[in-house]
């Protein structure tokens, strides 16, 4: 929820009078923020996208700790050859 910034509407002084909800996706391009306002239909499907991404780089974090442990384990094996 949101204050629109004018001096005379309700929502500066009155919390439950304020505008929205808005759906927005915010993400870097080249360093910089890009903010996009969704359209409440769509506000769902980015939001099971997003957490399928996140649910993502949990497990491909995953992959990389197992990754360096059996590398590590390797090395140790190829140095007591």
């Amino acid at each position: 929820m949101t204050k629109c910034g004018k001096a005379y509407c309700a929502c500066r002084s009155d919390p439950t009078k304020r505008h929205g909800p808005y759906f927005e996706l915010t993400y870097k391009v080249e360093g910089k923020t890009v903010n996009v306002r969704l359209s409440p239909e769509a506000a769902p499907l980015y939001r099971a996208a997003s957490a399928q991404f996140r649910s993502l780089k949990t497990t491909l974090r995953r992959l990389e700790k197992i990754s360096q442990a059996v590398l590590k384990l390797q090395a140790k094996i190829a140095q007591s050859k």
